[in-house]
Order: structure tokens, then C-alpha cells, then sequence
């Protein structure tokens, strides 16, 4: 199979930081549609413009952790988090540690616990991780703008 068009995902996210989330969800909808690997490969491009920033911010040597807040500040655990929400952070995480082992792991759960009929959680995690991509995004694009040399075409 080849890999997914990344201009595809490019516009999705795009569609997303204009606010428009349902055409950028719709857009990655036939790739997640053509099964596992499409949607795998799908899930690590959201994953790469998530952690983009960090991991330019903090060089190629830096591990990262994740660090959940209860509503009451305190310290929480990954295991507090809603199923969706904490397979988002903990493969995201695993991404950006370049840990492509507990990614496949993640994303195998992930599929055979998805593969059931009308089960939702596989276009939910496409869904979290698309948010969190697109969050980035528009971080990016907002630092972008803000540069004092961003009206200069140099």
C-alpha cells in the first residue's frame, strides 16, 4: 500500500487551524478507511506537527515525559485520563521520544479493541490526535505571524 498523500493531511490540518475541523476530519477519512497502516501513518504525521515545536525548542537529546493535572491542580496519573484522551498524550509522547516501539503497541490495542462493530474508538483517536495536531498548528502559525520579520518575503 503506498503511503497516504502528506499534502492530504497538510490540508486537513490546515482546514483545522481555519476552524473548519469537520472538512479537515472529513479529508482524512478515506485514508483512516483503507485500514490499519493508512491509519496508523495517518496518526504519526498528527503526532510529528504535534510534537514539531517541542522537539525544536528542546533538540534532538530530549526525552519527554507527560505531565496530567487533576481538576484540583494536584498531580495525576495517564490512568485518570478518558481511554481517547490517554492514548493521545501516551502516543504522542512515545512519538516524540522517537519510541516507535510502544507506538505500534499502542496503535495495535488500539485497532483490535476498534475493530468491532459500531465501536468509535478508532475515528476518536484520529479525532483527539487530529485536535492536538491542530492545536500545534495554530501555536505555529500564531508564532509565525508574530515574528517581527513575518511581512518580509526574505
Amino acid at each position: 500500500m503506498p503511503a497516504p498523500d502528506p499534502n492530504i493531511i497538510c490540508n486537513a490540518v490546515a482546514h483545522g487551524v481555519a476552524g473548519n475541523h469537520t472538512t479537515g476530519l472529513t479529508l482524512l477519512q478515506p485514508i483512516v478507511d483503507e485500514g490499519p497502516a493508512s491509519t496508523y501513518a495517518v496518526l504519526g504525521s498528527l503526532a510529528e506537527t504535534a510534537v514539531f515545536s517541542v522537539r525544536r525548542d528542546h533538540g534532538p537529546d530530549c526525552a519527554f515525559g507527560i505531565l496530567v493535572e487533576a481538576p484540583d491542580g494536584s498531580e495525576a496519573s495517564t490512568d485518570d485520563l478518558p481511554p481517547v484522551a490517554r492514548f493521545a498524550v501516551r502516543f504522542i509522547t512515545a512519538w516524540a521520544n522517537r519510541d516507535q516501539e510502544t507506538t505500534h503497541a499502542l496503535f495495535k490495542v488500539l485497532a483490535e479493541h476498534g475493530d468491532r462493530p459500531g465501536c468509535r474508538d478508532i475515528g476518536d483517536a484520529v479525532s483527539a490526535m487530529y485536535g492536538l495536531a491542530v492545536a500545534a498548528a495554530t501555536e505555529i502559525a500564531a508564532q509565525q505571524r508574530a515574528r517581527p520579520d513575518a511581512g518580509d518575503p526574505a
